[in-house]
């Protein structure tokens, strides 16, 4: 189910917020204060977050910078709401990054178009599409670097297939090549390395379908998940002690 990410303290943006998501079938959650942004982000995967900027409890510029610098949620759009005298706060959620900026009274008189508006679907007919087609070439030679634990000839093969596919399944190849690199810095010992590369995985592995073009995206969003897990359980001082058969190949049948 597609998530919407809220950022408000006003009981008429929440309401509105909730019964546009409802219409569109979409899930909501409300920000909590203390969350790490990135942290968060990465864990919830929302396709659009909507930021009413006359937030007192959550400090939106650093929300939104973070949100913004960073290589693990930089793709998540952020939409800004404000009202409409407040030509100041919009400027500066401009300024700080944010993809969309308009007035409460717009935001209002029409929620729904506005949410499908901004919102990131990657184009989900046209992945689907793809996604039934065979893997390329160089793809299938990544696979099998990796496969074969090759952690960093999978990375070119895979760079070079993202490359050359400028439809949306490019975001295969992408999420592959960032989890073969995060194994990678696993058998360096690189915690810090590891887990970046972890983060920014999700983006593209979470809006593929189960299977695509052959390959089992489930499986390999499980298999990156347990690692990731044992990852930050050992932290960057007992990374050393990194069970290695939690790095599992592809699941892929042409």
């Amino acid at each position: 189910m597609s998530k919407l990410i809220g950022l408000s303290d006003a009981r008429q943006t929440k309401v509105e917020v909730e019964r546009a998501a409802h219409k569109l079938g979409w899930q909501v959650e409300w920000a909590e204060p203390q969350a790490d942004v990135i942290d968060y982000l990465v864990l919830h995967q929302p396709f659009l977050t909507v930021l009413d900027l006359e937030i007192k409890s959550i400090d939106w510029q650093t929300w939104v910078l973070q949100a913004k610098t960073s290589p693990a949620t930089r793709k998540q759009p952020i939409l800004a709401v404000a009202p409409e005298l407040a030509l100041g706060l919009l400027a500066q959620a401009k300024q700080h990054g944010c993809d969309g900026v308009l007035s409460a009274k717009a935001f209002y008189a029409d929620s729904i178009g506005v949410l499908q508006q901004w919102a990131r679907h990657d184009d989900q007919a046209e992945l689907l599409r793809q996604a039934a087609l065979p893997l390329p070439p160089l793809a299938q030679q990544g696979i099998a670097q990796f496969n074969a634990k090759a952690y960093y000839e999978q990375h070119e093969l895979f760079e070079h297939a993202w490359r050359a596919e400028p439809g949306p399944v490019r975001q295969l190849y992408q999420g592959i090549l960032q989890i073969g690199v995060a194994y990678y810095q696993i058998q360096r010992q690189n915690y810090v390395g590891a887990r970046k590369m972890f983060m920014r995985a999700w983006q593209y592995l979470n809006v593929l379908p189960a299977v695509c073009q052959g390959v089992d995206v489930a499986q390999l969003r499980r298999d990156a998940q347990t690692a990731q897990a044992m990852l930050e359980n050992l932290g960057p001082e007992r990374i050393g002690e990194f069970d290695t058969h939690l790095l599992q190949p592809l699941s892929y049948e042409p």
